[in-house]
């Protein structure tokens, strides 16, 4: 009887609906008002109206977004540090209000260095609307089912960059490309700051809860966040290979983001339908991190890293072929489901091999390097195509950067993960 009673006790105790999934969904909103969707998958879609506008060429627009990348990256670390030591809404909630008012403002532009300056304040003083203050929260609510759970949220790039064409097209033929730039400030200024201000928890015990659901007698329900320093992190192999492998695969992936739609017309592919296929190559990113969310915590990491590596060399291959329209179908799909492996597979590896005590720091200062190729992609992809008048040169050299990544994810240790179904890590 007596038992039973404390089964029953227990039972009461495990939460019906685990709240750390609502912080999930919040996190994947987030992330899909981004820097990455709406600076990015927007921008030749605002841009090539600009540019009939003004007579900017395709590497001066894309410009814009390298800046606003190389800016990221030198404001990320500093940002990741600020995070761990005043805490996630401090930096997120003033970034976004920023983000969104540079939307607005770059709706009334005259010139080329406003369109220049507002693309380095999206990099620099709204820094914290890219992924690494979410992660930091993720990382806090879940540990066996972390990968999941930055998979989940991790996908909102590719939500993003799944309806921002869509919607960024709609605003433009209606309203022109300031009715777009306005349209998607007010998205960010109306949606999500009210859904970061009132539904984001930074950690569960905020709410009396803890990581996982736990129950509040389990040993590890009160971790405490081990891990080593950034300084120490860099001091290790690991920290260097990670660094490579994604910062090679970020250039490829994202040179591409902004050039998809030109790209595909210039080989006679109407506008409408070029937009519908860079649609399809966010969607499928978002499929991709919900998929390699689920694979990452049952099986290695490092070899679905390989696996999607894989397929970007595929997709790269079709599409710098002269192949037919439904070909580039297929070819924007697999990128799409390789995007998926770049900043949520960065981000699970961090934290299994550096720890979470200085989790938002090292992992600011990676994707910092890896932000540092994002953000001359685009602009080395609209230079070749100036220069060239294609873009197959910088396509066949995807494909030996996406073989280096795979070769050198192979060669990655293992980072001794628990075994599956054991305790709470307090990495």
């Amino acid at each position: 009887m007596a038992e039973s009673l404390s089964q029953m006790q227990a039972a009461r105790s495990e939460p019906v609906f685990y709240r750390g999934w609502l912080t999930v969904v919040v996190c994947l909103l987030g992330i899909s008002t981004g820097p990455a969707a709406f600076g990015l998958s927007s921008l030749f879609l605002l841009g090539g109206p600009i540019g009939e506008e003004f007579g900017w060429s395709r590497t001066a627009i894309s410009a814009a977004v390298s800046v606003m990348m190389l800016c990221t990256a030198i404001s990320l670390p500093l940002m990741g540090k600020l995070v761990d030591r005043f805490g996630v809404k401090q930096v997120l909630v003033p970034s976004v209000i920023i983000f969104g008012l540079c939307f607005l403002a770059a709706s009334m532009i005259q010139n080329y260095w406003q369109f220049i300056a507002l693309y380095v304040a999206m990099g620099t003083i709204a820094v914290g609307t890219n992924s690494v203050p979410y992660m930091r929260v993720l990382t806090a609510w879940f540990d066996r089912r972390r990968g999941l759970a930055i998979g989940i949220a991790g996908s909102g790039t590719g939500l993003g960059f799944g309806y921002v064409p869509l919607i960024t097209s709609w605003l433009v033929a209606h309203y022109g490309w300031r009715g777009g730039y306005f349209g998607l400030g007010l998205i960010m200024l109306l949606f999500t700051l009210p859904m970061i201000l009132f539904l984001l928890h930074e950690k569960p015990q905020s709410l009396g809860l803890h990581p996982d659901g736990a129950v509040s007698d389990e040993p590890a329900a009160h971790p405490v966040a081990t891990g080593d320093s950034l300084a120490e992190a860099m001091r290790r192999r690991d920290f260097w290979s990670l660094i490579t492998i994604f910062a090679g695969l970020a250039f490829v992936l994202y040179g591409l983001i902004p050039h998809m739609v030109p790209m595909l017309q210039d080989r006679g592919v109407p506008v409408a339908q070029a937009s519908w296929l860079a649609s399809a190559f966010g969607w499928s990113a978002f499929g991709g991190r919900l998929l390699i969310g689920f694979l990452v915590d049952r099986y290695d990491a490092r070899r679905i890293a390989f696996v999607f590596f894989s397929l970007s060399a595929i997709g790269l291959g079709l599409l710098s072929a002269p192949l037919p329209i439904w070909v580039f179908t297929v070819a924007a799909i697999l990128l799409g489901l390789s995007l998926g492996a770049e900043v949520d597979m960065l981000a699970y590896l961090t934290s299994r091999y550096f720890g979470l005590k200085n989790f938002a720091q090292i992992f600011g200062a990676m994707f910092s390097a890896v932000m540092v190729a994002m953000s001359l992609s685009p602009l080395a992809f609209g230079a070749v195509y100036d220069y060239t008048g294609s873009y197959k040169s910088i396509l066949a050299l995807g494909v030996p950067l996406c073989v280096l990544a795979i070769v050198l994810v192979l060669a990655l240790r293992p980072y001794g993960e628990r075994a599956r179904g054991g305790p709470i890590s307090v990495t």
